[in-house]
């Protein structure tokens, strides 16, 4: 095969993953908040920590960007706090995500999937003060930080499952990208 095909496999892996993560993060957005309000699952990050791990930082990057703006527009919070939140959160989370698992290789994929999630809700908690104009929304950090805590365990145990399975792997021998 010439090195053309081979990158269209690799897209359409990504395509494929990047819908995955929109359809996932549409379908949580459903999903009512357990006990503290706007606590989510954050389970379209099953898949961005695939791709980090499985495809590279470029490409967790582009599907992350892709999934909150999609998932923005399809909702109509395009540009809105709430877009802003979760735009600042996962970049952050993911920028968090990267220095962990290229500069720090004692942490797992659970931890770097915890960090990124603490992460994650500490960016939403300060574009919160920014919006609202008040520093007394970080006072709703260390309970969120908690949940956060505990959805980062799941989401990197799941991604950790995923990745064993060798489904990617599979795909990269396959079709050598």
């Amino acid at each position: 095969m010439d090195k053309k095909k081979l990158n269209v496999h690799k897209i359409a892996l990504l395509g494929v993953l990047t819908a995955a993560t929109i359809v996932i993060a549409i379908i949580e957005s459903f999903i009512p908040s357990i006990g503290i309000p706007g606590v989510k699952l954050g389970l379209a990050n099953i898949v961005i920590l695939v791709i980090l791990y499985e495809l590279g930082i470029l490409e967790a990057v582009l599907v992350n960007l892709a999934r909150v703006l999609v998932v923005s527009l399809i909702r109509g919070t395009f540009l809105s706090m709430g877009f802003m939140m979760s735009l600042v959160g996962a970049m952050l989370s993911l920028g968090v995500m990267i220095i962990f698992y290229l500069l720090i290789k004692k942490f797992s994929i659970v931890g770097v999937s915890v960090i990124g999630s603490v992460f994650h809700v500490t960016g939403q908690v300060l574009v919160a003060m920014v919006y609202l104009g008040t520093s007394y929304v970080i006072f709703y950090l260390p309970l969120i930080a908690i949940s956060a805590i505990i959805t980062g365990v799941l989401v990197g145990f799941v991604a950790k499952t995923i990745i064993q399975t060798g489904v990617i792997k599979k795909q990269k021998e396959k079709y050598n990208f």
